[in-house]
């Protein structure tokens, strides 16, 4: 009776184990899977183009903005000295030409009734002219960059999202160019899954995929190929460098992974980007719709 018993409990095991290889060997050639998944997104970095000491923080950590929102104050007060002396400066080359115009229009005029003033003394008077017009437009021009300097010292977003890692505090100064705020974007995310590259000719564009987030357990969600990464790391090569071989002295090298870049159909109610997933392609015999139900229901164990 024992030894029966030993040997249904043997036959089981070994059918499951030759049943759960088959799978492997079937799942990475036709129906690709992966637990190597992270959900991405885009962090923009929100840098200020002037420098100066922050005025005031204008966000908090975690608090969602919209396109144009301001972000950050900076002291303008030098910006507005310096727009102010723009402005004196345009005053002042306006006076100029109204001058070197007026004078041009009495040569001109002398010229004409007696020619009693040389073709010289007209010639000077019509580059005055000339250079006081340059001067002007140069001043009209120091005057728009004063002014957008004083605009500039408000940061404000680019792009609606997420504030995070916020660092920055009132009193602390910052150069032209450093990052002041860190924007996630909440609404534009995706999947970064590594299959191995079994998988190559099943992994095509709007392939249907099921996905399970580490996240929610016991469900599953539905997914899309946008692309697969047409090169790797190791793929890529550098005419200024020389060859990189790799020895190994084992029998059996590890697979090869490539990135396929997936989006969701159906999100959970949030997500935080860096998160881990599992992915597998759909099939047209359910095969992988029970997997990942069952997958889902071990994450509620690791």
């Amino acid at each position: 009776m024992k030894r029966d018993v030993y040997a249904y409990l043997t036959t089981g095991v070994l059918s499951v184990a030759v049943g759960f290889s088959a799978f492997l060997v079937i799942s990475d050639n036709r129906i690709p899977f992966t637990t190597q998944a992270t959900i991405k997104t885009n962090v923009i970095e929100v840098v200020p183009q002037v420098q100066g000491t922050i005025e005031s923080m204008l966000v908090s950590e975690g608090q969602k903005v919209e396109k144009g929102t301001p972000l950050v104050q900076l002291d303008k007060s030098l910006y507005q000295i310096a727009l102010e002396k723009a402005k004196a400066q345009q005053v002042s080359a306006e006076s100029q030409l109204q001058r070197a115009k007026s004078y041009a229009e009495r040569v001109s005029s002398l010229q004409g009734l007696s020619g009693s003033v040389s073709k010289e003394a007209a010639l000077e008077a019509e580059t005055a002219t000339r250079t006081a017009e340059a001067n002007l437009r140069a001043a009209i021009a120091e005057v728009s960059k004063a002014q957008r300097d004083v605009d500039k010292t408000l940061v404000v977003a680019e792009q609606p999202g997420v504030i995070t890692n916020l660092f920055y505090r009132e009193g602390m100064y910052v150069s032209a160019g450093s990052v002041v705020v860190h924007l996630v974007d909440q609404q534009n995310w995706w999947i970064a899954a590594d299959f191995t590259e079994k998988g190559i000719s099943v992994l095509t564009e709007n392939q249907q995929v099921n996905i399970v987030y580490d996240a929610y357990p016991n469900q599953v969600f539905s997914g899309h190929i946008l692309s697969v990464d047409p090169a790797i790391s190791s793929g890529v090569t550098s005419s200024s460098q020389l060859a990189q071989v790799s020895s190994s002295t084992q029998w059996i090298r590890s697979q090869q992974k490539i990135r396929v870049r997936v989006a969701a159909d159906d999100s959970p109610l949030r997500i935080v980007a860096g998160s881990r997933a599992s992915l597998m392609v759909k099939d047209n015999y359910h095969i992988s719709d029970v997997w990942m139900t069952i997958l889902s229901w071990f994450r509620y164990l690791y």
